[in-house]
């Protein structure tokens, strides 16, 4: 089986992720509690604040004062204020 890679000579974070430029930050991932959501320790992860989680988002949420990274239906908690949706992922492969 082979993959085929396509060379990009022009590639825009605004173009492709950032819909909402005053509503959009990014973050740095330390932990591993969502490796199984494909993210990872260092991973800089693109936030949007203006959209609405869906019922599969993957959400940054504050809990007891902390950005936490969390899949939308684990969230159980009262105390728990969604702070912006996860567009995307950058990974670092050095």
């Amino acid at each position: 089986m082979f993959t085929v890679v396509r060379t990009i000579t022009n590639l825009s974070l605004d173009e492709h992720f950032i819909k909402s430029p005053a509503a959009t930050f990014f973050v740095k991932v330390e932990g591993d509690g969502m490796v199984d959501h494909g993210i990872y320790e260092g991973d800089t992860l693109i936030i949007d604040r203006s959209l609405t989680p869906t019922k599969n988002s993957t959400v940054v949420v504050v809990i007891d004062g902390e950005l936490t990274v969390r899949h939308l239906s684990t969230i159980d908690r009262e105390d728990a204020s969604i702070w912006g949706v996860v567009r995307g992922s950058i990974r670092d492969l050095l």
